[in-house]
């Protein structure tokens, strides 16, 4: 509409139009085709007018755009951002609404950027009347993300409790992490007050500032790969107390569980030292960056992402849903 009013500010003050007009009185009849001649000149110029100014007018450059948003959502777990190829009028007479998309945090959120020529204003836009975001009010509310398992690396993971079961979680999760340990206890709990109904697969997301994350995830990857149940004998054992805190001790629970477990042990020593586990732990990290997982614990639960460690009738919600 903004450029609208500019070509009809062009066409009423432009000298040339003027010029024509005034030639036209000075020489028109009172009658109907000396009427139709100004209208159709006066419609003529409008139309080159209006040519000239949407030609002069800046296309909107919806790449750029995209380009800033991601630069100023750097630091945050984006999984995806789309920007909106096309504009609408904005509350502000002179700018432009552009719409964009981004999945965040399990949660499709909509937001909104305002173009004016080769300027954006990122922000938030309030009616000071009625004190109403309007920023928000045009994004509109978040709308929850669902993850397909099917999507995810799945292969030879250990499943604790019932396979099929109403309840799937995966979880994203590091050994030295307390949040974790909180959330290993619940999911214990979970499981046996609801035998039957609910499924867990762990995944690996160790965090580079817990220095015993890592190893501990390829020790218990090394000795999946000679015994399935063994996962969750390590499992178990890093996140019981006392924590273990050392290299040393670390190397020497290692060798107890192996023992106990009857693997070899000499060989997973091996497979420990060498990393031979390292691409199971990298494509758990690279499931994570798929939903979006940053920090530890976060599940999918039945595909639907919830982050942090949580109380057991948070889990138990899902029991109840159809």
């Amino acid at each position: 509409m903004g450029r609208f009013k500019n070509i009809f500010a062009f066409f009423l003050g432009s000298k040339e139009l003027s010029r024509i007009i005034q030639e036209h009185l000075l020489s028109m009849k009172p009658n109907l085709k000396a009427k139709i001649g100004l209208l159709s000149a006066a419609a003529v110029f409008l139309i080159f007018a209006a040519v000239r100014l949407f030609a002069e007018a800046p296309e909107v450059d919806y790449q750029a755009i995209e380009n800033v948003l991601k630069k100023a959502m750097a630091n945050q777990p984006i999984v995806s951002l789309k920007v909106s190829r096309k504009t609408q009028p904005s509350p502000i007479p002179g700018l432009l609404e552009v719409r964009f998309t981004v999945e965040l945090n399990g949660q499709r959120q909509n937001g909104v950027v305002y173009v004016a020529g080769t300027k954006i204003i990122l922000g938030q836009m309030i009616d000071l009347t009625t004190q109403q975001n309007l920023t928000s009010l045009h994004a509109g509310a978040p709308e929850p993300v669902h993850y397909d398992i099917k999507d995810l690396d799945m292969k030879d993971r250990v499943p604790r409790g019932a396979p099929g079961g109403k309840l799937v979680i995966v979880e994203f999760s590091d050994f030295q992490c307390p949040f974790c340990k909180r959330a290993s206890d619940t999911m214990k709990e979970l499981l046996k007050k609801h035998p039957g109904d609910v499924v867990l697969y762990y995944k690996h997301l160790p965090i580079e500032s817990h220095p015993l994350a890592y190893k501990m995830a390829m020790a218990s990857e090394c000795a999946r790969s000679q015994k399935a149940e063994a996962f969750w004998v390590f499992h178990d054992g890093f996140f019981a107390d006392p924590p273990i805190q050392t290299e040393t001790r670390l190397r020497d629970q290692i060798k107890q569980w192996a023992g106990q477990q009857g693997l070899q042990t000499d060989r997973l020593l091996v497979c420990y030292d060498k990393g031979e586990q390292a691409s199971r732990i990298e494509k758990d990290v690279a499931d994570s960056r798929k939903i979006g997982a940053t920090a530890t614990p976060t599940f999918l639960l039945n595909g639907e992402y919830v982050a942090g460690a949580q109380p057991l009738e948070n889990f138990e919600r899902y029991l109840k849903q159809k």
